[in-house]
């Protein structure tokens, strides 16, 4: 049975998954990948390792599953929680924010709060063009006092997420949908697709590993332990990147659009065999597709993927996406979809194409 795009992408993004915090989401996408990878395994950081076929070269096909999220570090005595974002917020997005305050780590262990707003009838006219500070801000969750809160089961520690749903945006059965942690949740299902698909079609002469990583959102930590564990030959990471929306100039995101296809990333942190493979794939498979530049640090976990142990042959697949780091984001599932073909066909193409590593090019006799 071919699986549902916007049913994973619902079910993978209601379940919390904090940098540092993961559990339930991985869980969830232990299950995926078990029913397609001839081996899966967890190591100490929460990285998901699935792998499917034997050989010396591989490939590691990647995208990461922690979110942005909130850490109440104190209450006080009236009951109210100060807390820390968790990754790169905009304390613009999150004041007012309705929040999901976890007390345990099954779906429905948590209480709903709110990211307390001062009303405009109270406040002064100087302040209405400022910015809150998260240090200004407070979780309201219901409780009296100190003591209340910590019967209720919220300590200093506890995690918070958006308490939003993923939905379509405009009508039902609409390409694009909207929610929280999008970033990175739609490149893990991409991830999923490809290994449905291999699991028709094997790899042959390529191992193929893929790689649900953590701690992306503070510095692709996960990443890096994983790229330096498994030594890939290549890898290519999917995360969302900034397309065209109101207030975004097209100076910074380029022609980026959603729905228009993977945008394969050409720069100096990613191979340029690798990523003309890659334009190529999409061409001879009728994948659309669009083209990034990425002049400096990628910004995600091809950063560290490109140089950690001994170096892989990098590329990237970016994910087209409006709102990012909001409890708001929007992908498109065809973009999804899409990312998941270039993912599978190029995998393909390296069976048969051999870009190395490194080429000897002289030795003395």
């Amino acid at each position: 049975m071919t699986l549902n795009i916007y049913d994973i992408l619902k079910e993978l993004t209601e379940s919390p998954a904090v940098t540092g915090h993961e559990e339930q989401r991985r869980k969830l996408i232990i299950n995926y990948f078990t029913k397609f990878c001839d081996i899966v395994s967890v190591d100490f950081m929460g990285n998901v390792i699935g792998s499917v076929g034997t050989d010396d070269r591989s490939v590691m096909i990647s995208g990461h599953y922690d979110q942005l999220g909130f850490i109440i570090r104190y209450i006080d005595e009236r009951g109210y929680a100060y807390f820390s974002p968790v990754g790169g917020w905009d304390p613009r997005v999150a004041y007012g924010e309705r929040v999901k305050v976890w007390i345990g780590n099954e779906p429905k262990d948590y209480l709903i709060g709110v990211i307390g707003t001062k009303p405009p009838q109270v406040t002064e006219a100087k302040e209405r063009d400022a910015v809150v500070g998260f240090n200004d801000m407070r979780i309201d969750f219901g409780a009296s006092s100190r003591e209340s809160a910590e019967k209720m089961g919220v300590h200093s520690g506890t995690m918070c997420t958006p308490a939003i749903l993923m939905d379509y945006v405009g009508a039902k059965g609409s390409d694009f949908v909207i929610g929280p942690a999008l970033d990175d949740v739609s490149a893990i299902v991409s991830v999923i697709k490809t290994l449905e698909k291999l699991k028709e079609n094997p790899p042959r002469g390529l191992k193929v590993y893929a790689v649900a990583t953590v701690q992306e959102e503070i510095g692709s930590r996960g990443a890096h332990v994983a790229g330096y564990n498994l030594n890939p030959t290549y890898t290519i990471n999917s995360d969302t990147t900034s397309a065209i929306a109101p207030g975004v100039d097209i100076s910074r995101v380029g022609d980026v659009k959603l729905g228009n296809g993977p945008a394969i990333a050409f720069g100096p942190c990613f191979s340029k065999e690798l990523c003309e493979l890659m334009e190529k794939e999409a061409k001879l498979n009728n994948i659309p597709y669009q083209r990034r530049v990425v002049p400096d640090r990628s910004g995600n976990d091809s950063w560290e993927l490109q140089v950690v142990k001994g170096g892989s042959i990098c590329g990237l697949l970016s994910m087209p996406s409006k709102y990012m780091h909001s409890a708001n984001e929007v992908v498109s599932l065809n973009d999804v979809k899409n990312v998941g073909e270039l993912f599978y066909y190029t995998i393909k193409s390296l069976e048969k194409n051999n870009i190395k590593h490194t080429t000897e090019l002289f030795r003395r006799t």
